[in-house]
C-alpha cells in the first residue's frame, strides 16, 4: 500500500487464513502518540525485509486519490501527493487543506498572527496560532506542553502527507487534542541525489524561493530544503495615508531529515529552524471596513505591532524490535525567541521546550482473532523567561512584568485492539495527564508584590471504539472520548489585574465527545463518508478583552457548552482524467450555561465558528498538463457572545493551471499561473473573537496572481 499511518494509528498486521484475507489491527495514536513529541515514520526498515512476520501497514490509505481513513473508529481524513503543493507559493496552510471536512481554516494573512484552525469547534477560541489541536511535524510535536502551538516552521513547499483525526484524542494524546494534525514532510529521493528549485511571485509583493537537495547513500537516506517568503500585503498605512502599506513580513526556514540504520532497527533524526520578521495589522470594525480600503488598525500602527521570532528543533526517533514485541523512542528539543510588541505592552519571550516519549506494542494470536496491545509515557518540559514592557510606539518603556513560566507535563497511557475473524473490531485506551504550571515572580517591589505561584491540573482520558465491516468496502464506526484542555502559559499569564503569576480562577475545560458514522467506495470510482459528532464541555474557556488595552486578550470560563454536527465527503473521479472532492461541515455550538457579571450568555451561538462551510476542488489532469478549480462557501459567522454581530457569508474561487516534469533534456520544468479570489469579492477572511470596540473583523485580497516555476534535476 505503501504509506506507513503510525502518527494516528499503529497497525500491526498478519494474516489469517480462515477469512482468507489480512486482520490488521491497528492501535490508534496512544501507541503511536506516547510520544508526541518526535513521531517519525519508519516505514522503509520494515518494507526492506520481506521475511518480517510482523510488519507495520498503512492506515491511512488513499484509494482511488480518496482523502476518507479506513480501518479506524475515528473519523480520519488524509491528503498527500503532488494536490498539496502543485499551483500553489507554499505561503499559507489554507493552500494544501483543502475540502478536508470538519477542519476550517481561516487565513488571516497575516504572518505575525498565523492562520486560525479549527476541528469540529475546538480551536475557534486562538487569536493567534493554534489552540486545542494537538498538531506534528515530521514527527516532532509543534504543540507545546501547555498546549499552545505555532507554525512558523512548517516548510509548506515540501509537504508530502497532512493526516487529520478530526475529533477529541486526548487518550491519544493528551493535553490540547480535540483533533489531531500531522504534517510530514517529502520523504528522501531514491536517486544518489536529487536538487531542485522553485520560485513563486505574485500580487501584494510575494515572492517564494526554495531549493532542495535530497537522495540516499547506501542505507542512509537524506533530505535538506531551504526555504524563503516575503510578502508586503494588502494593509493600508492609515498614518501615514500615502498608499504604503503596514503588513507582511519575512519568513525563512530550514528543515533537513536524515534515515539510518541502527541496531536491530531504524534511527530517523530530524532538525528545523525558522527567522520570522512580520507586521501585525490588526482587526477593523464594520465602520472602518466601510472606507473600502482594507486599512491596517490605527491603534496596532502607532503600537508597531509586530513580530520578531528565531526558533530551532531538532528530535530523533528509534523504532525497531524489542523483546518480543516492538518499541519506539524519541525525544526533541526547541528553543524559541520572541519579541512582539502588540497594544499595550511588548513581551520578550525566550522559551525552552523539550520532552521524550516511548512506547512498547505486542500482538497475538487469540481463539477467535487477534488481540493487540499498546502501553507508554511521555515526558514533556517547557520553561519561559518572559518580560513585559509598556509599549511606548514599539519601544520599550517602563518593566512591567518579569517572571520565570515552568510547566512540567507527564502521561501514562495504554490502548488495546481486539479483531475478531467473525465480528467487528474493538478498541479501547485510558490516558492519565498531570501538568504542574509554576511562575517565579522577578519583579517584586512596594508597589508589585511577589506573585509566585503554581496550578496543578489533572485529567483521565478514556476512550472506546467499535468498527464493523458492513460489507465490500464499508465501514460502520462509532466511538466515545473523553477530553481536557489547559489555558496555555500565554492565556493563564494574562490578568486584567494586571498582576503577575497565574491567574487562579482559569481552569481546564473538559469534554464528552460521542461519533459515528459510515464510509466506503462507490464502485471503482471513488469513496465516501458521512460522520455524526456532539461535544458536550465544561468550562469552555472563551476569550475577551478591556477597554484599559484593547487588543490584548483574557480569557475565562463558561459553565456548559455544546457542539453538535455532521459532515460529509465525497472523492471521486468524473472520468478518466477528471476528478472530485466536496466535503461539507456542519457545526452547531451553543452556550448552555454561561453567566458574567455583567451577562447572561446562555443559548447564544459560540461565536468564532462557520456553522456551515462547504469546501470542493475539481481537477483535470491531461499528461502533464492539469488543471484545477477550488470553490470555498462559508456562512456567516457570530462573533461576540452576545450574539449581535456577525461576519457575512461569502463565496471565493481559485482557479490554477499548469504543467507538471515537463522533460527538458536532464531538467524537469514545472510551471503555473493562479488566480485566487477570482471574482474578486470583498469578505473577511478570519475573526476576533469578542474584540473590544467591536474590531471583530480581518479582511481578505482581493483578486490576486500568482505565477511560479519548479526545476528539478535528477529522476
Amino acid at each position: 500500500m505503501g504509506y506507513i499511518g503510525t502518527a494516528l494509528d499503529l497497525v500491526i498486521s498478519n494474516t489469517n487464513s480462515k477469512r482468507g484475507r489480512r486482520i490488521v489491527l491497528r492501535t490508534p495514536s496512544v501507541l503511536s502518540v506516547i510520544f508526541t513529541s518526535t513521531l517519525v515514520f519508519t516505514a522503509p526498515a520494515w518494507a526492506q525485509d520481506p521475511d518480517s512476520t510482523v510488519t507495520i501497514d498503512p492506515v491511512l490509505v488513499r484509494v482511488l486519490r480518496s482523502s476518507v481513513g479506513t480501518g479506524t473508529p475515528h473519523s480520519v481524513s488524509v491528503i498527500t501527493g503532488s494536490e498539496l503543493t502543485r499551483g500553489t507559493a507554499g505561503a499559507f496552510l489554507e493552500d494544501a487543506l483543502r475540502a478536508m471536512p470538519g477542519v476550517q481554516i481561516h487565513n488571516r494573512f497575516n504572518l505575525a498572527m498565523g492562520e486560525r484552525l479549527s476541528v469540529r469547534g475546538f480551536g475557534s477560541r486562538a487569536q493567534f496560532g493554534v489552540r486545542g489541536v494537538r498538531v506534528l511535524v515530521d514527527g516532532i510535536p509543534a504543540t507545546l506542553p501547555d498546549g499552545q502551538a505555532t507554525l512558523d516552521h512548517l516548510d509548506l513547499a515540501g509537504l508530502g502527507r497532512i493526516e487529520a483525526l478530526r475529533g477529541p484524542s486526548s487518550s491519544l494524546y493528551g493535553n490540547a487534542a480535540g483533533g489531531v494534525l500531522h504534517f510530514r514532510s517529502l520523504d528522501p529521493a531514491t536517486e544518489p541525489a536529487l536538487l531542485s528549485f522553485r520560485s513563486t511571485s505574485g500580487s501584494h509583493g510575494l515572492l517564494t524561493l526554495q531549493g532542495v537537495v535530497s537522495g540516499q547513500s547506501g542505507n542512509t537516506g537524506y533530505r535538506v530544503g531551504v526555504s524563503r517568503l516575503s510578502y508586503d500585503g494588502f494593509r493600508r498605512d492609515p498614518i501615514a495615508d500615502d498608499g504604503s502599506i503596514y503588513a507582511g513580513g519575512k519568513r525563512s526556514v530550514v528543515n533537513a531529515s536524515l534515515t539510518l540504520p541502527a541496531g536491530a532497527g531504524r534511527l530517523r533524526i530530524v532538525a528545523n529552524g525558522v527567522l520570522l520578521d512580520a507586521k501585525n495589522p490588526g482587526s477593523l470594525s464594520q465602520s472602518l471596513l466601510d472606507e473600502g480600503n482594507r486599512q491596517a488598525y490605527r491603534f496596532n500602527v502607532i503600537s508597531r505591532t509586530s513580530k520578531d521570532v528565531k526558533q530551532g528543533q531538532a528530535g530523533a526517533t528509534w523504532t525497531g524490535p524489542l523483546g518480543g514485541g516492538e518499541a519506539e523512542i524519541s525525544s526533541w528539543v526547541i528553543k524559541r525567541e520572541l519579541d512582539n510588541p502588540i497594544p499595550g505592552k511588548v513581551v520578550d519571550l525566550d522559551r525552552r521546550a523539550g520532552g521524550m516519549r516511548a512506547l512498547f506494542q505486542d500482538q497475538t494470536e487469540i481463539s477467535s482473532g487477534r488481540f493487540g496491545i499498546g502501553a507508554g509515557f511521555e515526558l514533556e518540559l517547557q520553561s519561559d523567561e518572559r518580560f513585559n514592557w509598556k509599549n511606548s510606539q514599539g519601544e520599550r518603556g517602563d518593566l512591567l512584568l518579569e517572571q520565570l513560566e515552568r510547566v512540567r507535563s507527564t502521561g501514562l497511557f495504554m490502548q488495546g485492539r481486539l479483531d475478531l475473524d467473525a465480528g467487528p473490531s474493538l478498541l479501547a485506551g485510558l490516558r492519565y495527564d498531570r501538568l504542574r504550571f509554576s511562575a517565579t515572580d522577578r519583579f517584586i517591589s512596594a508597589e508589585n508584590p511577589d506573585d509566585s505561584g503554581e496550578r496543578v491540573m489533572d485529567a483521565l482520558s478514556p476512550s472506546a471504539g467499535l468498527l464493523i465491516n458492513a460489507g465490500t468496502d464499508v465501514e460502520v464506526f462509532a466511538s466515545v472520548a473523553g477530553s481536557f484542555e489547559t489555558p496555555t502559559t500565554t492565556e493563564i499569564v494574562n490578568r486584567p489585574s494586571g498582576a503577575g503569576g497565574f491567574n487562579p480562577d482559569l481552569e481546564p475545560q473538559k469534554g464528552f465527545t460521542l461519533e459515528g458514522g459510515i464510509r466506503g467506495g462507490i464502485g471503482d470510482q471513488g469513496t465516501f463518508e458521512f460522520a455524526l459528532f456532539q461535544t458536550k464541555l465544561t468550562g469552555e474557556l472563551v476569550p475577551f478583552e478591556v477597554p484599559t488595552n484593547p487588543g490584548l486578550t483574557y480569557y475565562q470560563n463558561a459553565g456548559r457548552s455544546l457542539y453538535r454536527g455532521w459532515e460529509a465527503s465525497l472523492d471521486t473521479r468524473l472520468g478518466e482524467n477528471t476528478s472530485t472532492r466536496i466535503a461539507y461541515t456542519r457545526v452547531d455550538g451553543s452556550f448552555k450555561e454561561f453567566i458574567t457579571d455583567d451577562a447572561d450568555y446562555s443559548g447564544n451561538q459560540i461565536p468564532g465558528l462557520a456553522p456551515h462551510r462547504v469546501d470542493g476542488l475539481f481537477q483535470v489532469d491531461l499528461d502533464e498538463f492539469y488543471v484545477a478549480i477550488r470553490g470555498l462557501f462559508q456562512a456567516d459567522i457570530p462573533v461576540d457572545n452576545g450574539g449581535q454581530f456577525s461576519s457575512e457569508s461569502f463565496f471565493v474561487a481559485d482557479a490554477r493551471l499548469g504543467v507538471e516534469n515537463l522533460v527538458l533534456g536532464s531538467l524537469e520544468a514545472s510551471p503555473f499561473v493562479a488566480v485566487q479570489n477570482v471574482f474578486d469579492a470583498w469578505y473577511n477572511s478570519s475573526v476576533i473573537v469578542n474584540a473590544f470596540g467591536k474590531r471583530f473583523y480581518e479582511p481578505g485580497p482581493g483578486r490576486t496572481f500568482l505565477l511560479g516555476l519548479g526545476i528539478t534535476w535528477g529522476n
